[in-house]
């Protein structure tokens, strides 16, 4: 494979990101006078912002060195680990800060007795060089938006979201917004901007798909584009619906928030050497030290101490600001930590190490008062309880979306079973954006993530007096296995098939050197021998361990293995390290990094903004031909998709009634025919047959000529909630190519999802179906309780489409039906003739035929001819139509942007 330049991976995100930002433009100017572009234009402008985020974070990314992250489920397993790749020759990670030396474990890592005490990362690298002698400790902080997302993390897994008292008033919603939108400013206010609301709405759509949905056709698209436009108290009260309106969450976003402005939202600041340690007595001590997170509990009492930090924005180092030291912990997402000596490992001259804080088991309380009852602490400060858990739950994530690692150690103890739950889901993200969504893709490359199974001491000292049988059962998926992976991660995929069908297996045992144990001779804190007397059931461990099917299956080499944990003064480290060197490489990351690029050029343009570009015309109906060909070639030889298929097509009922019910206020102003509908963003949808002997491509595509419906002359609701419905459908159809849920369900390529869903887009814009809402909806708008009228309208309109998408248009145009393939000498959608006859002269009973008509087998390959004279017709009808050949060549220009390497300034 050839190399890829790191300044022109570069240069292409950026490309992607300046063509996504002129896209944008580009459609807010034309889609006034673009009717099919206005109806997908905020879900278009959603993707676009998307894509905006992830070019920024992958710019970024490519342009960072190598780093190693370490998360821990076995705390002490992972500090010894960083420790023994990190450290110089001496054994210490040292760093040298105003003029002092300290060491790491000693003066900076507060103890924890083997649990976590740290809620922030720790960087170790050779290269950072931004502290001055008064201000030697470089921290970086969170944004304004991180911050509700971690107070929003908190609200939805420290609080039983069963039994909570909060229920989500969407009419309330629709008022709060409608009062913000007259408040708001003329001009930008600084910590927010667009692309970081949809960031929030894509992190609380994995976190709550549920709730969210609620909120995602009035709240979301509006909060987009007025968030920016608000003071912090004003965007305390837009925000805090995502805390359950939590007066305490909502004053500790606007106490930051403002902490945050009054730093010029400077990504870091430098601060003194005490933020981690103070001279006392000649000797420097972890007093008031912002690593230890007990200091989260002075948060808003009068312990609190003051601190003075200098905020740094371009490389500029500003004045000092003051704020409080537990404001400064909270609000810190990492520390770095430069390395005063060589690592023993010269890898690490240049890759960093992440050391991720440990994740803290979930409160599930009902309200603030329940928090101290659940820790054990009266003493306990409720807020500063729940922004621990939700900050350190975040830390992960974000180092995830921003792909600030590439190589991932899981360090799990061998000999117990942690009791957190949450980290599985987590792990499958980093997996998906690092090493690929799917075993073809993480082929590619070696494993970058490592499974340390640590603290193998303890093992086998509690194992020195087990039988042959016993060892047996204490492995593999009854005993070690089960207890460390596959109890908490065995029901993800890419656990049981992480490439060509193989579970996965680059798991590695370590044990901490010169620890005493009864089965290694220690002198002067060196291991010498093992000890005789436990040789022999030192074989017999390794006999059984090695010879378990399931540590076969999981563990790669596992003779190897074993042999490597048990060398003397090593316990492992040297096998862990000789791999890290072979995968802990910049080409690899940049491989992949720029995988993700293609998959975004592919989706982002070829399947979104190049449908609305016009190269030319006239071999558009050969384009139709070919889609309609490629979409039944694969779909007749999957009949059996076809029920799925079609109720996926549509959206849900409830989706419809929903939407009725919010917008109803909204909608209730919308009297005029100009006036701009605001489209929802995309709302997610992932909510046998013999094969046939015959061809439906065999004779030319049958001409189809629709009869329109003249449209109905509406007004209010009856107008505009056809067209908030369109909205509604074509971005639910939008979304259905990026469910890859959906995609493995149907067994769909995501290629032929993209194809069918552009046709019927354009079929159902072309066929008039706004149109037939309209006419069903015409004078129905009538005086009735407003939940019963949603139930009636939605009904209806969820009729006409699924009328559409069951019929097309061909349910009452007899004449215009193309001829069927299989119910020879007849039309589509008609009924086959009949075999039965009359039984004798009782007109009352006639002889059912001897096999009977399979009718679900005529529905599905009429409906694929009828799909396939409906895409042809729609030769002539594609999206871009109706924009100008100036507006057209302008798209034309960013298109080429978004795809060149080099960056228009």
């Amino acid at each position: 494979m050839n190399m890829i330049d790191e300044k022109q991976l570069t240069a292409k995100w950026d490309a992607i990101y300046q063509g996504a930002d002129k896209a944008i433009d580009w459609i807010t100017s034309v889609r006034g006078n673009a009717p099919r572009l206005n109806t997908e234009a905020d879900s278009l402008i959603y993707r676009l912002r998307r894509s905006r985020n992830m070019a920024k974070n992958l710019s970024l990314a490519t342009q960072r060195p190598m780093s190693v992250g370490f998360f821990g489920l076995s705390q002490a397993g992972k500090s010894y680990l960083i420790s023994a790749l990190a450290a110089g020759e001496d054994g210490r990670l040292k760093t040298s800060m105003s003029g002092k030396t300290l060491d790491f474990i000693e003066h900076i890592n507060p103890p924890g007795g083997g649990k976590e005490a740290t809620g922030l990362v720790t960087r170790f690298s050779r290269k950072a060089t931004k502290g001055t002698q008064d201000y030697p400790v470089e921290l970086h902080l969170f944004s304004e938006i991180e911050i509700i997302k971690i107070l929003a993390n908190a609200y939805l897994y420290d609080f039983n979201q069963e039994k909570i008292d909060f229920e989500l008033d969407e009419e309330k919603v629709s008022r709060l917004i409608n009062t913000l939108s007259t408040q708001r400013n003329a001009t930008p206010i600084a910590g927010i901007t667009h692309d970081d609301v949809v960031s929030l709405w894509d992190y609380l759509q994995r976190h709550a798909e549920k709730s969210q949905k609620k909120l995602a056709t009035t709240f979301w698209p509006k909060a987009i584009e007025l968030a920016p436009y608000l003071t912090i108290a004003q965007r305390a009260k837009l925000f805090a619906v995502l805390w359950g309106e939590i007066d305490e969450l909502t004053a500790a976003y606007q106490r930051f928030s403002t902490t945050l402005s009054q730093l010029g939202h400077a990504p870091l600041v430098l601060a003194p050497l005490s933020a981690l340690v103070k001279e006392q007595d000649g000797m420097l001590v972890q007093n008031d030290s912002i690593m230890n997170v007990d200091m989260l509990e002075r948060l808003n009492t009068e312990n609190d101490n003051q601190i003075s930090v200098c905020p740094v924005k371009a490389d500029s180092i500003g004045a000092p600001v003051r704020l409080s030291l537990a404001e400064l912990t909270a609000l810190t997402v990492e520390l770095v930590v430069p390395l005063l000596d060589a690592p023993s490992k010269a890898l690490f001259e240049h890759v960093e190490l992440l050391d991720f804080p440990g994740y803290r088991g979930r409160l599930g309380v009902e309200t603030m008062d329940d928090v101290r009852r659940q820790v054990n602490d009266d003493s306990a400060n409720p807020l500063a309880q729940l922004i621990l858990r939700g900050k350190v739950a975040y830390l992960f994530e974000r180092y995830t979306d921003n792909q600030e690692m590439n190589v991932l150690v899981v360090c799990t103890a061998s000999n117990k079973q942690s009791d957190v739950k949450e980290v599985g889901g987590v792990l499958t993200e980093w997996i998906h954006n690092t090493q690929g969504k799917d075993a073809q893709t993480r082929a590619k490359r070696p494993s970058g993530l490592i499974w340390a199974m640590t603290m193998f001491d303890m093992r086998i000292t509690n194992s020195l007096n087990m039988n042959e049988a016993l060892l047996r059962q204490s492995w593999g998926k009854g005993g070690m296995i089960k207890m460390a992976m596959l109890e908490r991660f065995g029901q993800y995929p890419w656990m049981s098939d992480w490439v060509n069908g193989e579970a996965f297996n680059n798991t590695f045992l370590v044990r901490k050197p010169g620890v005493p144990t009864p089965f290694i001779q220690i002198n002067n804190g060196k291991e010498i021998v093992l000890n005789d007397g436990s040789v022999s059931q030192l074989r017999v461990m390794k006999k059984t361990f090695a010879e378990d099917e399931t540590i076969q299956r999981y563990i790669k080499e596992p003779d190897q293995a074993w042999d490597a944990m048990l060398s003397l003064n090593d316990g492992g480290m040297q096998r862990l390290a000789s791999y890290l060197e072979t995968v802990a490489l910049k080409s690899l990351k940049l491989e992949r990094i720029n995988e993700q690029l293609q998959e975004v050029q592919r989706d982002l343009i070829g399947h979104h903004l190049e449908k609305w570009y016009q190269s030319g015309g006239e071999e558009e109906l050969l384009v139709k031909r070919r889609n309609a060909e490629t979409i039944l070639r694969f779909m007749q030889s999957r009949p059996y998709l076809q029920g799925a298929l079609l109720d996926y097509l549509l959206p849900p009922r409830k989706a419809l009634y929903d939407l009725y019910m919010q917008e109803k206020e909204v909608l209730n102003t919308l009297n005029s025919a100009d006036k701009k509908a605001v489209s929802p963003a995309p709302v997610s949808a992932f909510a046998a047959m013999e094969q046939p002997t015959f061809d439906l491509l065999g004779d030319a595509p049958i001409s189809l000529v629709p009869q329109e419906d003249e449209a109905p002359k509406g007004h209010g609701n009856e107008v505009a909630y056809p067209r908030k419905v369109m909205a509604l459908w074509i971005n639910h159809l939008r979304s259905l190519p990026d469910n890859n849920a959906l995609l493995s369900y149907l067994g769909i390529d995501q290629e032929i999802m993209v194809l069918l869903v552009d046709e019927l887009i354009t079929a159902i814009n072309r066929l008039g179906v706004e149109q037939r809402m309209l006419k069903i909806l015409a004078g129905t708008e009538a005086i009735a309780r407003r939940d019963d009228l949603a139930e009636q309208q939605s009904s209806r309109v969820h009729n006409v489409l699924g009328d559409f998408i069951t019929w097309f248009n061909f349910k009452d145009v007899d004449a215009e039906r193309p001829d069927s393939k299989i119910n020879a000498g007849h039309k589509i959608f008609e009924r086959p003739d009949s075999n039965s006859v009359q039984w004798g002269n009782d007109e009352r009973l006639v002889r059912l035929p001897t096999t009977p008509v399979n009718y679900t087998f005529l529905f599905v390959f009429d409906w694929l001819i009828a799909l396939s004279a409906i895409i042809t017709e729609n030769a002539g009808h594609s999206a871009g139509r109706e924009i100008s050949a100036e507006q057209n060549a302008l798209l034309g220009q960013i298109i080429q942007t978004m795809k060149s390497s080099v960056v228009e300034s």
